[in-house]
């Protein structure tokens, strides 16, 4: 299989990459095998230094022609000549895969540099996946939800079986399904930040008249309003509810008629490797008997239900299955636990108690700031307001004991985010936030179009964009160091009058966070 080039060269290519190692072993096997094109491959990933020139160069310049990246270009870069994507990692999520997928959609319409394009222009893109990922997939499949804490995916189980129980929800049957749902709900801790932000809305599902008369519009509103909490339930023994999640979804083939035999088989498998003390016990044997017979794809939802209580939390017992996994040596990029470092002094805190502090502060935040209140009415906000609410975040959360960072959100979230309002938008679920990259880009797009500027002018305010992003402020001296300095030392005398550079400094100043 060969890139789509244009001319001599390969057409724009992204690779995606498992990790900053990785990408970096990739780009030195390719400068090996062709050390005649030194230029060609650029690594992108977040630790590199000057990423937004890296980005720059590789949109509007000839080389390079293939940037590997980590994240960091797998959505939101605009590049239209794209034409060849390569996935050299998995990817798990189908939305996370359109998007990646959306690097290359761009069409000929779109494109600047049609000499970079396979015969002049741009019919089609090429993607090469080295995982077998499935690009195949509907999103709307349930199929996504493998990313999906286990006890979100028994809920909502639990409520395909409800569904299909509406028609007799007095029967024992529907009966028991209603107390499983309520005993998980019963387990959603309500004293945390992110449920509290949300309890008001939910509240219902905690009231028994809920539950009196049950409707597909309830089962709509548990499924998408109440599931997504049952992640915040802590100390959940993931081998128990695993080995019941299989049980329930088997509860779910065998009612509806639809029973996987791969279903029949992991949950045998699963009883075949627990321990002879397991099977001694009089209480399980009958239990691990109907498992391991032909029987288990008749079973009874009632035979099912004791099958959990009897060998579910037995699960952490089983005895090891032999391993067919190959094991290799890329390292997680996030911690997960450990400790944080503040400030010159080396405070160390536990990453929970870290992550306390800053739903403690960022709870005190939100309560109270003007924008998240018009947000959360509905109402219009404009970009100077979320600019505000960016800078406020930058005050109250960048010192004390909190001193949060994008390295520390990494730490402690396990989030990649490049502005506090990212981080507040993933933190409280609050949909079409912007990024505060994203306002200052769209703003600098609107000071450009209202004002008629040359197109030596533009060339140097989209390079002061890349400065004022990267510093997050604008100053006169600025304008006259690296990098603007590449355009020549009196370049802002040659093309700016002091009435537009005063102009331009003002507008930074509205955008400063």
């Amino acid at each position: 299989m060969q890139f789509k080039c244009g001319t001599a060269y390969p057409g724009k290519t992204i690779v995606f990459a498992v990790t900053q190692p990785h990408a970096m072993r990739l780009a030195e096997v390719f400068e090996q095998m062709y050390p005649q094109y030194p230029d060609m491959v650029q690594v992108i990933t977040s630790k590199m230094e000057r990423t937004d020139d890296l980005i720059d160069r590789f949109k509007k310049e000839e080389m390079p022609r293939i940037a590997i990246s980590v994240d960091l270009l797998d959505t939101g870069i605009d590049v239209p000549e794209v034409v060849n994507l390569v996935f050299m990692k998995p990817v798990h999520s189908i939305i996370k895969m359109q998007q990646m997928i959306g690097r290359g959609t761009r069409n000929n319409d779109a494109c600047r540099y049609s000499h970079r394009l396979p015969n002049g222009r741009k019919n089609e893109f090429l993607i090469i996946d080295f995982w077998e990922n499935q690009f195949d997939k509907d999103p709307s499949e349930e199929t996504v939800a493998q990313n999906l804490p286990v006890t979100v995916k028994i809920f909502n189980t639990r409520l395909k079986l409800l569904e299909f129980y509406l028609n007799n929800q007095e029967s024992i049957d529907s009966q028991q399904v209603i107390r499983d749902l309520r005993q998980q709900i019963g387990q959603i801790p309500l004293d945390t930040f992110s449920v509290q932000q949300v309890y008001s809305q939910v509240e219902e599902a905690w009231q028994d008249s809920f539950w009196r008369y049950l409707t597909k519009v309830k089962i709509d509103f548990l499924r998408t309003q109440v599931a997504p909490l049952l992640r915040f339930v802590a100390g959940v023994d993931v081998a128990a509810a695993t080995f019941t999640n299989k049980v329930e979804r088997l509860k779910l083939e065998i009612v509806t008629g639809d029973v996987n035999a791969g279903t029949v088989q992991s949950i045998a498998d699963d009883v075949s490797y627990l321990p002879d003390f397991v099977y001694q016990d009089s209480q399980c044997r009958g239990s691990m008997d109907l498992c391991l017979s032909s029987k288990l794809r008749t079973a009874t939802p009632e035979q099912l239900n004791r099958i959990i209580a009897d060998l579910a939390s037995q699960m952490r017992n089983r005895r090891s299955r032999p391993s067919s996994f190959v094991e290799i040596d890329l390292r997680d990029r996030i911690a997960v636990s450990g400790y944080i470092t503040l400030g010159e002094g080396g405070e160390q805190v536990y990453i929970e108690e870290y992550r306390q502090r800053v739903e403690g502060k960022v709870s005190e935040i939100v309560e109270t700031h003007p924008t998240i209140a018009a947000i959360r009415n509905g109402e219009a906000v404009t970009d100077l307001q979320l600019v505000a609410l960016e800078r406020t975040l930058r005050q109250e959360l960048g010192g004390g004991n909190v001193q949060l960072s994008e390295s520390n959100i990494r730490k402690a979230f396990n989030l990649k985010v490049e502005s506090l309002l990212a981080f507040l938008r993933e933190l409280l679920e609050i949909e079409g936030l912007p990024d505060y990259q994203e306002i200052v880009r769209r703003n600098f797009e609107e000071f450009i179009a209202q004002r008629q500027f040359n197109a030596n002018q533009i060339r140097f305010l989209r390079a002061v964009e890349n400065v004022f992003l990267k510093k997050r402020r604008l100053e006169v001296a600025d304008l006259y160091e690296e990098p603007l300095d590449r355009f020549g030392e009196d370049a802002v005398e040659r093309w700016f009058s002091e009435e537009q550079v005063d102009e331009l400094i003002e507008f930074t100043e509205q955008l400063v966070a």
